[in-house]
């Protein structure tokens, strides 16, 4: 497998639900206009569009790449060669 291009099947399903996930968050946030996150040391923290729109935002785009563009990334690139 070290020679082929291509990753495992699993890998895939892997990255696909990642991929699901990261965008059903995404679609989540955008359709409620906030996000809900916890906060360390237990409860949770509201951040909302109009409240704070430029973190609101930097939160979309950031779940964005690393939960949609780095799996999409990674299946063009293919596995890396050793």
């Amino acid at each position: 497998m070290a020679t082929d291009k291509r990753y495992h099947p699993f890998i895939k399903v892997a990255f696909g639900v990642q991929m699901l996930i990261g965008g059903g968050f995404i679609a989540f946030w955008l359709w409620n206009g906030s996000a809900t996150l916890p906060k360390h040391g237990g409860g949770s923290f509201t951040l909302d569009r109009a409240e704070q729109p430029y973190q609101y935002w930097l939160l979309i785009i950031a779940i964005g790449l690393a939960m949609i563009g780095m799996p999409i990334r990674s299946l063009l690139k293919g596995p890396p060669q050793y």
